[in-house]
């Protein structure tokens, strides 16, 4: 029960925050990737914006 809640909201989670960001930044340019290149687009941009915001932070 609490395993397969905890596996809900973790899933929810990733396709609200990275799945959709990855998917807004390449609708930017006019395509529709697979849900997976989606997720790591919006990885790849949120750690992108974590590492200016501690660069500009602790800099």
């Amino acid at each position: 029960m609490i395993d397969s809640l905890i596996r809900f909201l973790l899933g929810t989670l990733v396709e609200m925050v990275l799945t959709r960001t990855g998917r807004g930044l390449w609708g930017l340019v006019g395509l529709r990737p697979h849900d997976l290149i989606s997720m790591f687009s919006g990885m790849i941009f949120w750690g992108a914006v974590f590492l200016f915001v501690y660069s500009k932070t602790h800099g």
